[in-house]
């Protein structure tokens, strides 16, 4: 660490935030008024708006429309200093952040800290699954993700061979959480509705699309009721529900799945696999 990291010259006290996700960008809101000088540091220059990056995976949003600037978000807000970089190391005993960005090394001194660094994708100690069936945490995950739906539509229309569309017409997506419940219904809206009549070759109707969860109902957070009458509405949209089903083996072709209660496991091919059943924090 250097000797004469960055603080303001104001003489009050410096609070750092790390993260410009919800926590980061309210504390660092809530602080506007306060006699203290706020740096805001994140890896990102804008707050994304998690909950609706399934929208922007299936076309319904842009990527803009859930993601403001950081920086005019806090605009108007004088005492806050937005920086963008990735905190890499923190020293709690001299009270000194570091971030980077590039090749450029940062250092900031403050007398309050607030980490507030967000969570990422967790696959429960299966990280290889990662490269088949991607997560939906940021941005560039959700814009991953509609390419690899969209794209899944547009080939299956410039193949003759039926299985080969079939696999590439197979959806599934692990965890039955709010994020995958979302993305499922929408999904399957995508194949029923918004593209009927838009291929040639094939409707896209013939979309098998499954919901998969080591739990034994959907949405478990939200208690049993909820949970029956959002499964009954995926199903009525086509959605193949599985649960008591723990994933065991995600490859380029297939989902491996093992039925909890009879031990018994089945292998789905799919041509998109997304994973969101969970969650782990930032590193």
């Amino acid at each position: 660490m250097p000797e004469t990291p960055y603080r303001p010259h104001s003489g009050r006290r410096h609070v750092v935030v790390v993260g410009s996700g919800f926590g980061g960008l309210f504390a660092a809101r809530k602080l506007k008024d306060a006699e203290v000088d706020v740096t805001l540091i994140d890896r990102t220059n804008h707050h994304l708006f998690q909950p609706l990056l399934y929208q922007v995976a299936t076309g319904l949003l842009s990527s803009g429309e859930i993601a403001p600037s950081t920086r005019q978000i806090f605009d108007k807000i004088p005492n806050v200093r937005v920086v963008k970089g990735d905190v890499t190391d923190i020293d709690v005993e001299k009270k000194i952040v570091k971030s980077e960005l590039g090749d450029i090394n940062n250092y900031w001194e403050y007398d309050d800290l607030i980490l507030a660094a967000g969570a990422g994708q967790s696959y429960f100690g299966n990280d290889h699954f990662a490269e088949f069936a991607p997560g939906m945490k940021t941005l560039d995950d959700a814009l991953e993700l509609r390419a690899n739906i969209i794209a899944a539509f547009e080939k299956a229309e410039l193949t003759d061979d039926p299985a080969e569309r079939e696999k590439l017409l197979t959806f599934v997506i692990v965890g039955a959480g709010p994020t995958g419940v979302e993305l499922t219904g929408q999904i399957a809206e995508m194949a029923k509705r918004s593209f009927n009549g838009q291929f040639s070759n094939f409707s896209p109707s013939s979309a098998k699309i499954y919901l998969l969860d080591g739990a034994p109902q959907v949405l478990p957070p939200f208690g049993k009721r909820l949970g029956r009458k959002a499964q009954r509405t995926l199903e009525k949209l086509g959605v193949d529900v599985r649960l008591n089903a723990m994933v065991t083996n995600v490859d380029e072709n297939s989902v491996t799945y093992k039925d909890m209660k009879t031990e018994q496991e089945t292998t789905i091919e799919a041509g998109v696999k997304i994973w969101s059943a969970g969650v782990a924090a930032s590193p």
